[in-house]
């Protein structure tokens, strides 16, 4: 029993909202916070004075204690709305890292991962959820029922490709080879018509990975119903690597930039559309913390729009003694990864590859990093004793090795991303210019893994062709912070001077172990500013970064006036700034009018866009046959294709409703049917003979000299047999077919179970047995044909489309008795006798 006289009334729990009263009222335990340190205090100050503002972003390099601001304006931001507010990270690991810091700074939070909740905390609106950015971006993610009313987005550099990679289908040929099969089939066409078919099957053919191959978007439309059904039988929803993404992409896989490896296939949209989500919604406000957002026409790119309010206080916190080397730059040098690898020493160091590739060069020096888990890799690194080697790929954030954790870093390869889109950007399209900002972003996160704070000190070496000569750019460094700038500057100037590799690694020691010459020449050249004050960085206009965003928005909101318009009014100020980022855009643009029903505008940017750059493939259109080329099945089928939206949605209703009839729960009669309306709409001759005349087989499927003689036995049991009056009647029906038709190609099919027949029954060797379910397929296959016939083809065309599409799909009538999945009944095992005499009815099966 509960004691009540003994109940004290529940406190009420104190808000404090002003953030520098908020610090002050914490109990902190974490020894190494004394005070707030002057440019988080200005942070702070400058956002609570504007924390109205729906996007604010605030930049503090890293080691100047941006956590401990981003969590004092969550717990505020809490305490005054009293309703969600979520804090994100881009791992798990960063989560229960802040979430520690949290513990520490004596603030209480609640942490989600792994589907669990941490405490209540968060429920009772007491505290900030910190997540990562992959729980609050999935397509499912439960955060989309909470109403939050603000985030905190840490490390808002790293979301960029943390929503693409949630707005982004990869379908694997090893989980799903049926799929990629189905599609690779389904395009096969489309590249030999442009004349690529022989590299685009050696590429499947040799799962060539690294091979890649871009789908237009106008591909995707013409196939758009075959690709939605092959989609949706995939289960994509039932397995955790797609089902995240499925449910974004799931309605507008039409609205998507398709590409396919000899692995994988990937679809993505152009731009992502960050500002359908909820969070991003007018509704909630934003906090961005960065140490390293370099240009705004990422933000935009990234968020949609640009921030309200920028902080960046000025502050020296994590601007650590760091010397930056290119082995590359000395004279005689032939490989500057080997040169690194000499310089090694019995030093700890932590290798960063771009990508798994340039990582397994580096296998022969590795002791860590073996681990499935990064974070197991990083914290059994941290007390390893040296020599130990770290090697991770493509983590340019979220690792923190400060001190003695790790003094000496490689940089290996340049850091421009993983995923399909960017990748075609990059190494396609040439789009290196408008990836600038986020580059340096990455580069500048980087450098930032082994260095912490002012009096923290360490070597970083680089390699890679790509990585030294972006840096070597004047361009390129402009928009680096000024003091990594200063740095990588000196690095230029000290690498250059470096003779051998004997040199390389004295030069490493110099550093690492606090020489006086050394320190006497850092100081010098840092406090002269070396850097070159005649750089100006070539920016991004942010304008076209916006009309990119606003033209992802629309057309993913399927406004596609609005897409059109906007993109339209700035398409040639996007190619004057870069031939391929306006050729990318010309081709959506394109497609814009295309789904307005505009397709001569379509084509004509369709061209300019492949005129520009051959990477963009051309709309290809065979010439058109003579109508009198046409065979009498794709005239039936356009024939009772009519052009008229209300009439051919009518037709495709019909259609679904013989395919329901074909998926075996029907009697036999209705079956029969279900079976005979599938020949008309595929444009062949199809009657019921049976019940017209009294005698023939069930269902006949033809179109002269060939026809399918079809007897339903639907309603037999697995574990029984076909009759051998049943078989005798196979063979009259032929003779019936013969005597009353042009037909002398004939296949006599029996519609059942995989079974054999009675051990007295003769069947001919040419009667096969084909299951339900084929037909059951064929229709939805059908289905899907006739919806993107239906949505490209005009009245002039239908018959030319009709011809290709079901060609293509293999809907053809010499193609359906081809592709028949039949089996010999002369190759089933006997069954046993039936016990009755020659022409007896055969038993009733129940």
């Amino acid at each position: 029993m509960v004691d009540f006289s003994r109940l004290s009334s529940p406190q009420p729990v104190e808000r404090i909202t002003e953030p520098i009263a908020l610090f002050q009222s914490l109990t902190v335990k974490d020894p190494d916070i004394n005070d707030l340190w002057l440019a988080q205090g200005d942070a702070l100050r400058q956002w609570h004075e504007r924390r109205d503002l729906h996007d604010v972003s605030m930049t503090l390099n890293t080691g100047a204690g941006k956590t401990l601001v981003g969590l004092i304006v969550a717990q505020s931001l809490v305490n005054e709305s009293q309703a969600p507010v979520v804090y994100a990270c881009s791992s798990i690991q960063l989560v229960e890292q802040t979430a520690a810091k949290a513990h520490g700074y004596g603030l209480g939070v609640t942490t989600y991962f792994k589907q669990q909740f941490s405490n209540d905390l968060y429920r009772q609106a007491l505290a900030p959820c910190i997540t990562t950015y992959q729980a609050l971006l999935n397509g499912k993610s439960r955060f989309f029922d909470d109403e939050v009313q603000a985030l905190i987005l840490d490390d808002a550099h790293t979301a960029e490709h943390l929503l693409r990679d949630q707005f982004t289908l990869t379908i694997t040929k090893d989980q799903y080879p049926a799929v990629y099969a189905a599609f690779t089939g389904l395009l096969r066409g489309y590249y030999r018509d442009i004349d690529r078919e022989v590299g685009f099957l050696q590429m499947v053919e040799k799962e060539d990975a690294f091979s890649m191959f871009f789908v237009p978007p106008f591909v995707i439309r013409n196939r758009y119903g075959e690709i939605k059904r092959i989609l949706a039988e995939a289960n994509l929803e039932g397995q955790v690597s797609t089902m995240f993404s499925w449910a974004h992409l799931c309605d507008r896989i039409d609205l998507c930039a398709a590409f396919i490896t000899g692995t994988r296939i990937s679809f993505t949209p152009p731009v992502v559309p960050t500002r359908t989500l909820p969070y991003f919604s007018n509704a909630v406000r934003r906090v961005y913390l960065s140490a390293s957002l370099c240009g705004g026409d990422a933000f935009i790119r990234t968020f949609g729009r640009s921030p309200d309010l920028e902080i960046s206080p000025k502050t020296t916190a994590g601007e650590c003694e760091r010397l930056i080397l290119m082995p590359r730059l000395r004279e005689g040098c032939k490989d500057d990864r080997e040169d690194a690898k000499s310089a090694l020493g019995d030093n700890k160091c932590l290798i960063l590859t771009a990508t798994r590739a340039r990582g397994d060069h580096w296998a022969d020096v590795t002791t860590h990093g073996k681990e499935q888990d990064v974070g197991d890799q990083v914290e059994r690194f941290k007390v390893a004793d040296a020599p130990a080697v770290l090697r991770l790929v493509a983590r340019f954030d979220g690792v923190d090795l400060p001190g003695d954790t790790c003094r000496l870093m490689v940089i290996d390869g340049l850091p421009f991303g993983l995923g399909p889109l960017e990748r075609f950007f990059w190494e396609y399209l040439g789009i290196s210019k408008s990836l600038r900002s986020t580059i340096a972003s990455r580069i500048t996160q980087s450098f930032g893994r082994i260095s912490r704070g002012m009096s923290d000190h360490g070597v970083v070496l680089l390699s890679g062709n790509k990585l030294v000569d972006w840096l070597l750019t004047p361009k390129n460094r402009a928009i680096l912070p000024p003091f990594l700038r200063s740095q990588v500057e000196l690095g230029i100037h000290v690498s250059k001077q470096i003779e051998d590799q004997s040199s390389l690694s004295s030069t490493v020691a110099q550093c690492l172990q606090r020489d006086e010459q050394w320190l006497q020449f850092y100081g010098d050249q840092i406090r002269s500013d070396g850097q070159s004050p005649d750089i100006q960085a070539d920016e991004w206009p942010e304008e076209l970064a916006q009309v990119e965003a606003d033209f992802g928005l629309a057309l993913w909101n399927r406004d596609y006036e609005a897409a059109v318009k906007g993109l339209g009014a700035q398409l040639n100020a996007l190619f004057q700034t870069s031939p391929g980022l306006g050729a990318w855009y010309a081709l959506w643009l394109g497609y814009g009018h295309a789904l307005l029903g505009d397709d001569e505008s379509a084509s004509t940017l369709y061209r300019r866009a492949h005129r520009a750059t051959r990477v963009i493939p051309p709309e290809s259109r065979p010439p058109a046959p003579s109508s009198s080329s046409f065979d009498p099945q794709v005239e039936a089928v356009a024939g009772y294709l009519s052009g008229d939206s209300v009439t051919d949605q009518r037709i495709l209703t019909d259609l679904d409703r013989t395919v329901l009839a074909l998926d075996g729960s029907g009697s036999v009669p209705s079956t029969e049917e279900a079976v005979r309306s599938l020949g008309e709409f595929l444009g062949l001759d199809s009657a019921r003979p049976d019940q017209e005349h009294d005698t023939g087989p069930d269902v006949l499927w033809a179109s002269a000299p060939a026809a399918l003689s079809l007897e339903l036995k639907t309603d037999k049991l697995e574990t029984g047999s076909y009759f051998k009056k049943e078989i005798m009647q196979v063979h009259d029906h032929l003779q019936w077919i013969r005597d009353h038709t042009e037909c002398d190609d004939i296949l006599p099919v029996l519609v059942g179970p995989i079974i054999p027949p009675d051990s007295k029954a003769n069947p001919h060797p040419s009667t096969v047995v084909v299951e339900l379910a084929h037909f059951h397929d064929l229709g939805k296959r059908l289905r899907s044909a006739l919806e993107d016939i239906i949505s490209q083809a005009l009245p002039m065309t239908r018959a030319q489309v009709v011809d290709e599409v079901f060609t293509e799909r293999r809907l053809r009538w010499a193609q359906l008795r081809e592709d028949l999945p039949s089996t010999p009944l002369t190759e089933i095992a006997e069954g046993p006798s039936s016990q009755l005499e020659a022409g007896g009815d055969p038993p009733t099966e129940v």
